[in-house]
């Protein structure tokens, strides 16, 4: 397994990572995930910067931190549903078509 090592700036510290890939695609997917994470994680600091000037950078941090946590929780209550979705429109379809409405 190979490695690389990039930098990130997230709320004015610099952090350096290690990530592990397997093939150079793996490489480039890895590399843009935390890249765009870096620029969003930093877009909701400057958001909550703006909107509460007075709290300090750990305050901050834990805004940004319960947002994500929220965009996490909310996809996967969205993947949890989706198997029952599918099953209750392929229902609505067989009954459109048992009554004829189709």
């Amino acid at each position: 397994m190979s490695k690389l090592k990039i930098h990130l700036q997230v709320g004015g510290y610099r952090i350096p990572l290690t990530i592990e890939y397997e093939d150079e695609k793996e490489k480039e997917i890895n590399e843009e995930i935390f890249r765009k994470s870096e620029k969003q994680v930093n877009k909701y600091i400057d958001e909550y910067l703006k909107l509460y000037p007075r709290l300090s950078g750990e305050e901050i941090l834990s805004l940004v931190s319960l947002r994500l946590a929220t965009v996490i929780f909310k996809m996967e209550m969205n993947q949890d549903i989706e198997p029952a979705i599918e099953k209750i429109q392929n229902l609505d379809d067989e009954l459109k078509l048992l009554l004829g409405d189709e």
